[in-house]
C-alpha cells in the first residue's frame, strides 16, 4: 500500500459515475481541492486539501464498501503527494468545462432525435444548436448551450441517467469545440437562434466533418415511432422525462 497521502487514487469509476457523485463520496471528510477522471481507465484522482483529510476517508472505506449508483468503487491512496498540471491533463478532452457538451448514447434501443435531445436538455438552460450523428458503431451529439454554467449543470445532473426506462442511457463529456456550424434545421440538427435555416433535401448530410471528429459507442434504433414519451410500438416504455418534466 502506498503511504499516506492529500491524492486518493478510485478505481471502477465508470461511465455513469460523475465528478459530482465522487465529490460527495468524499466532501464529509474534508476539503476537495483537485480532481481529476481519468475515463479511458475508468479511474480518477482525487486530492483533499490535506493528508488528515484523506487519511479520515480512508480508514471510513475500509469498513464500509463506497458505492455510486449501485456500483462499488474502491479507493487506496495514489503513489502522487500532489496532483501536478501534468496529472490533470492526463484528463484529456472530455473534462475541461465548455459550453458545447459531447453526448454518447449507449444502449440505444429507441431513436433519439433532436426534440427528444431537446426536451432532456433544455430544463438545464437556453440550448443554442444541437448536431447529431448516427454512424454504424453508434450515436452521439453535440449540444451547444448559451452560458457554459448551463452545460456544467447538465452534465453533472445527466451524466448516466437513461432518457427511456433501461435504455439510451447518456454519457456526456465536454466538447472541446468552440462553436457549432449547423447549416440546416431538420431531425438531425437545428439552430434554435435562426429559425429561418433550410430543411436539407432528403439523402444528404448536413453535418459532414463533425462526426470524423470523435469516437462513436453504441449501436441499435427502435423501429418503432415514439409519441408523447411512449413507444408506439406494442411496448410499455415511458421516457423519465416527461415523468419529471411534464
Amino acid at each position: 500500500m502506498s503511504d499516506p497521502s492529500k491524492v486518493v487514487h478510485v478505481r471502477n469509476v465508470g461511465h455513469e459515475i460523475s465528478e459530482n457523485d465522487l465529490l460527495q463520496l468524499f466532501q464529509p471528510f474534508g476539503v476537495i481541492t483537485k480532481l481529476v477522471m481519468l475515463r479511458a481507465k475508468n479511474q480518477a484522482l482525487l486530492q483533499m486539501q490535506d493528508v488528515p483529510s484523506s487519511v479520515k476517508a480512508l480508514q471510513f472505506y475500509s469498513n464500509v464498501q463506497p458505492s455510486i449508483r449501485g456500483r462499488n468503487v474502491y479507493v487506496q491512496f495514489s503513489s502522487h503527494q500532489e496532483l501536478t498540471t501534468m496529472d490533470q491533463n492526463a484528463q484529456g478532452r472530455g473534462d475541461e468545462p465548455n459550453r458545447i457538451l459531447l453526448v454518447t448514447i449507449h444502449h440505444m434501443l429507441y431513436p433519439i432525435t433532436v426534440d427528444v435531445l431537446h426536451q432532456v436538455f433544455s430544463p438545464h438552460g437556453f440550448v443554442e444548436k444541437i448536431v447529431t450523428f448516427q454512424k454504424s458503431a453508434g450515436f452521439q451529439a453535440l449540444i451547444q448551450y448559451q452560458v457554459q454554467q448551463s452545460s456544467v449543470s447538465a452534465r453533472n445532473s445527466l451524466q448516466g441517467r437513461n432518457i427511456y426506462d433501461g435504455c439510451c442511457q447518456l454519457d456526456i463529456q465536454f466538447s472541446n469545440l468552440d462553436e457549432l456550424q449547423v447549416n440546416y434545421n431538420n431531425e438531425r440538427s437545428r439552430d434554435f437562434t435562426n429559425p429561418n435555416l433550410p430543411s436539407e433535401q432528403k439523402g444528404k448530410s448536413s453535418q459532414q466533418g463533425y462526426g470524423d471528429m470523435y469516437s462513436f459507442q453504441g449501436s441499435g434504433a427502435h423501429p418503432g415511432a415514439y409519441l408523447d414519451g411512449k413507444c408506439r410500438s406494442n411496448c410499455s416504455c415511458v421516457c423519465w422525462w416527461f415523468a419529471t418534466w411534464n
